[in-house]
């Protein structure tokens, strides 16, 4: 009867690892190592060291060395994977028998998705996936999506999507540009089995300002739904007659309104300086 011992040990480093930024401390690290032998003394150990890196630890390595006894040798082998939004790559490096046996591999990996608003580059797909649609809201990242992005026009694809049970997808309002912002940034969809299916974001392209509000030498009264050029979305004035407002062009007209009658409503233009702030300021009377 053949006995074999062997023992097989993980470390978690990442909480010895530790910094105080956000980005390495959600870092993994593991370092492993196993050892094992037989009846007739054939020993074999085996260390190594794993991880993730990057903002998203998108990027993976893995590195092990291994030792045999009787004159078997040792064996070394080191690997990268990186998943971005466009494809995914890795490159890896094998030895052993003392270096008389060396192997070099590498590839690359991806998607593509043709749909009505043009074409679309992935990470490997599945068989059900998301496609993400934020139009002119570039270069943002899906929340819990490593290395997922959206293009420069808005859209990205999210691959292995889980089928009839809601998929939450949300995007990364702090990655997004200062003249982009997005209403609802998270939404929820239930795709069938093979399905592409569609979570829409709706964002907004344009300068942000907080702009006063007055009429007849008051402030707007609070509660007061202020609307950009007769654009749909609306905008809610708070007590001191201050709004927020975004996507905003150059120059434009504010509609105001807080009740039916023609004295609950008025007219205010606004002008935008043409410094590039995040956040413009000022003032407007409502006619």
């Amino acid at each position: 009867r053949d006995q074999i011992f062997a023992l097989n040990i993980s470390v978690p480093l990442s909480q010895w690892l530790q910094h105080d930024d956000e980005v390495t401390r959600h870092h993994n690290v593991y370092a492993t190592f196993s050892t094992s032998t037989d009846k007739q003394h054939n020993v074999t150990q085996n260390a190594g060291l794993s991880g993730t890196l990057l903002d998203e630890n998108n990027l993976s390595y893995n590195i092990q060395q291994g030792y045999q006894n009787h004159g078997i040798g040792e064996s070394g082998a080191a690997s990268l994977e990186y998943d971005g939004a466009k494809g995914n790559a890795n490159i890896g490096y094998n030895v052993s028998d003392n270096g008389d046996y060396q192997q070099v591999n590498y590839g690359l990996s991806g998607g593509l998705v043709a749909h009505t608003h043009g074409v679309t580059l992935s990470q490997p797909l599945g068989n059900t996936n998301i496609l993400i649609a934020a139009p002119g809201a570039a270069n943002v990242g899906v929340v819990d999506q490593p290395g997922i992005h959206t293009d420069a026009r808005g859209y990205a694809v999210v691959p292995y999507a889980t089928t009839y049970r809601q998929n939450r997808m949300a995007l990364d309002v702090n990655a997004m540009a200062d003249d982009v912002d997005i209403d609802d940034a998270v939404t929820r969809v239930v795709p069938t089995e093979g399905a592409l299916v569609l979570a829409s974001f709706k964002a907004r392209v344009g300068a942000r300002a907080l702009v006063t509000l007055n009429h007849n030498g008051k402030p707007v009264p609070f509660g007061a739904t202020v609307t950009v050029n007769d654009r749909h979305a609306e905008a809610i004035v708070d007590e001191a007659g201050e709004v927020y407002l975004s996507g905003l062009s150059a120059q434009g007209v504010l509609h105001v309104r807080w009740g039916n009658l023609p004295d609950q409503q008025c007219v205010a233009s606004y002008h935008l300086s043409s410094s590039r702030q995040i956040l413009s300021r000022q003032h407007a009377e409502c006619h």
